[in-house]
């Protein structure tokens, strides 16, 4: 009897750790914004791809998660995260188009994903240089405000002559939305014939003789198996520490997960109804807004509600905290003080735009905490990664550090991934700059520092 159970236990095991013998062509971790961009990328070049994702096809935490993420292009001239951000947008009609292509009508749009909108800049007089590299030459249509006289001529605000205003209005600058992009890119990686497996958390990620062995176990069953693949994609976002510690241990040094809070403010109901027309259309205006001083406030319309109010989403840019467990930050609840905060700038804002609105009118709605993936020049990497000996690794790539630029850029990301997996390139200047600063060189100068 002993030995039947030692038989059965034995062969439940070898059940829950298989070993599959196939081999995937390419396997991309994490089905976020940025995994599920460089796997749609590589659809496009006809790869065959296997995307893995911890979560339900419906995210419930992480960097991807919500409705609204800024989308702006304004930036100075040869601007790398401008270039990210234009070429995203190309890059998403292609995807409409091709999800478009044979169906009896165009069930897919842009404004699915994008709702343009002004994007208000405010700047203090001591970034005046700044602001003069920003607009020089500048191509993308804005309007500026150097002193108060004509941040009310143009735009209505109420403003300190040591504060300047620029608003940029471009198509498909204002925000977008990362669930419904994420949810079109899976869509886009079906059509192509590739494979989407939910509920699928990578445990080890090792390579042997030149192949990539990778541990995962389901989430809702316990079980667990081992994949084989030629080529991988890290994807993980703020997991990418820990899901490469085995083959590239220093991206654990190179990129540091910090939380963020974002809080979401309704306008009490009485109050926002008395507003006028012309107030209501001011407000929608005048969001979504980056007010660039120390902490970087901005917010932005995360939606209307039925009756038409709009759900404000806050947050600080810098304001960051350290995480003590990185699966459980995305459940914290946020601080009074973080609260008031969001209430407090939030008030300031709507007053600069002569808004009747005060602090007591605002109603804290919900917060969540977010991720942000941090490197030492908050500049993310989208690079081969280098073995033990420093020689290229060019058959995997790394893709994270994006410190909340990744949205906006987001198929571009995606894009270079592919391209530098697959060895293929764009000999424009502006994409040979982006490649350099996200690349291998980059990654290499950051460890010898």
């Amino acid at each position: 009897m002993r030995n039947l159970i030692l038989i059965a236990v034995i062969s439940l095991n070898a059940i829950s750790c298989q070993t599959s013998d196939k081999i995937e062509e390419v396997v991309v971790i994490g089905g976020g914004l940025m995994g599920s961009s460089t796997a749609w990328q590589l659809s496009k070049y006809e790869q065959n791809v296997l995307l893995i994702e911890q979560q339900d096809s419906i995210y419930t935490f992480g960097s991807s998660f919500g409705d609204a993420r800024i989308s702006r292009s304004l930036g100075p001239k040869q601007n790398v995260f401008s270039f990210l951000q234009k070429t995203s947008i190309s890059e998403t009609k292609n995807l409409i188009d091709f999800l478009n292509d044979a169906e009896l009508e165009e069930l897919h749009s842009m404004e699915d994903i994008y709702t343009t909108s002004p994007v208000t800049y405010i700047y203090s007089k001591s970034q005046l240089s700044e602001v003069e590299e920003l607009l020089d030459e500048q191509t993308v249509k804005y309007e500026y405000a150097p002193n108060s006289s004509e941040a009310k001529e143009k735009f209505g605000m109420k403003i300190s002559d040591t504060t300047m205003v620029i608003r940029e209005y471009k198509q498909y600058s204002g925000t977008l939305n990362p669930k419904v992009l994420i949810k079109k890119l899976h869509q886009g990686i079906r059509k192509s014939g590739n494979i989407i497996s939910y509920n699928q958390k990578v445990t080890s990620l090792k390579k042997e003789d030149g192949i990539y062995k990778i541990k995962i176990t389901d989430t809702k069953t316990g079980t667990s198996k081992s994949i084989l693949s030629k080529k991988v994609v890290a994807a993980a976002g703020p997991y990418n520490g820990a899901l490469v510690k085995d083959i590239a241990p220093y991206f654990s040094r190179l990129i540091n997960p910090k939380r963020l809070f974002l809080s979401f403010l309704k306008i009490d109901s009485d109050k926002y109804a008395l507003l006028t027309i012309e107030q209501e259309i001011k407000l929608k205006e005048s969001y979504p807004v980056a007010y660039l001083n120390s902490e970087i406030f901005y917010s932005m319309i995360e939606k209307y509600d039925e009756k038409g109010s709009p759900l404000l989403k806050i947050g600080g840019h810098f304001l960051r905290t350290d995480i003590k467990d990185l699966d459980e930050v995305w459940a914290m609840q946020l601080t009074e003080q973080e609260i008031q905060w969001s209430k407090e700038n939030t008030a300031d804002y709507l007053a600069k735009l002569d808004l009747p609105i005060k602090l007591s009118d605002l109603e804290f709605a919900k917060g969540y905490s977010c991720v942000y993936s941090l490197t030492s020049s908050e500049i993310p990497y989208v690079t081969n990664i280098l073995d033990n000996d420093s020689n290229v690794d060019s058959s995997f790539v790394l893709i994270g550090g994006m410190s909340g630029v990744g949205a906006k850029g987001s198929l571009t990301y995606g894009l270079i991934a592919a391209n530098v997996l697959l060895n293929k390139t764009d000999n424009s200047a502006i994409y040979q700059k982006a490649k350099a600063a996200l690349g291998v060189k980059r990654l290499k100068k950051d460890l010898q520092k």
